[in-house]
């Protein structure tokens, strides 16, 4: 089974959006203080707490049917080693 390209880039959505918001908030305190300091304190804070939001909110939603059976049909599945793997006693 492949995963969708939309499904591979979900990820960087959620931190490029986090990132953009984080740069809003730094310009907007940095226009207003004029300190570069602050405003890249100001831009961490808001990034991590745009990701922390953002992984809450992913977390919160259920998935749908298709991907329920997605998730059943990957547990159905044997699992295999890696090759190479070898097992220590």
């Amino acid at each position: 089974m492949t995963t969708s390209r939309r499904d591979r880039m979900r990820p960087f959505e959620l931190v490029g959006v986090a990132l953009i918001v984080g740069i809003f908030i730094g310009l907007v305190v940095l226009m207003s203080t004029r300190d570069l300091t602050v405003s890249a304190v100001w831009l961490g804070v808001g990034f991590i707490a745009m990701l922390v939001i953002s992984a809450t909110v992913v977390l919160m939603i259920k998935p749908r049917k298709d991907e329920l059976a997605d998730i059943e049909e990957l547990d159905a599945t044997p699992k295999t080693k890696a090759p190479g793997a070898t097992k220590k006693k």
